[in-house]
């Protein structure tokens, strides 16, 4: 029989077959780092936000074994124990959960800037803008806003600033500008 030829019965020619391509040792490295990173951003979760992710109950109690060892040495040995709980299951359900936590923080981040930039300018702590004028873009901003509470708190605010006493007012002004963000956010979903 000729080498050269295919089997009888066998309609591949040789270099039709493919074999699985190997994949590197350093592309295995890098993969078990990535899931034991995953382990770690598993383990540094508040409870409640823990909750929320799809996990098999293992990894969970893994999960929450981690959170009660002190020792460091103890830690490590965990944290590898939940990483090679993590190599037999799908992960791509639990990264987008972990993504959606982050994209939910990142979220309130911005909210929590953009209101400590609205109390400023409303405090006349812009040297662009006057607090008067602060108000009257706030009010056309936000027209449901009741006016009389932020003028007074405005108001009460400013005095504080000046006589140099604790910021009650200003925190009061915060609260409801927070409240302002949070409200407009929840219509426009």
């Amino acid at each position: 029989m000729n080498k050269s030829t295919p089997l009888e019965g066998n309609d591949q020619t040789d270099s039709e077959i493919t074999e699985p391509e190997e994949i590197s040792k350093s592309q295995r490295k890098r993969d078990a780092d990535n899931i034991r990173d995953l382990g770690a951003r598993l383990t540094e979760l508040p409870a409640r936000q823990l909750a929320t992710i799809p996990l098999p109950e293992e990894i969970r109690s893994a999960v929450v074994e981690y959170t009660k060892i002190k020792s460091n040495s103890a830690r490590k040995r965990q944290l590898g124990f939940l990483a090679k709980h993590l190599r037999n299951v799908d992960v791509e359900p639990i990264d987008a959960a972990l993504e959606k936590i982050r994209q939910t923080a990142r979220a309130s981040t911005i909210k929590l800037h953009l209101a400590e930039h609205w109390r400023d300018r409303l405090l006349g702590r812009i040297e662009e803008e006057s607090a008067r004028d602060a108000l009257t873009t706030y009010l056309d901003k936000f027209p449901h806003a009741d006016r009389q509470q932020l003028r007074h708190l405005q108001t009460q605010a400013i005095k504080e600033q000046q006589k140099n006493t604790p910021p009650a007012a200003a925190r009061e002004l915060f609260k409801v500008i927070r409240l302002a963000l949070s409200n407009e956010s929840a219509e426009q979903e």
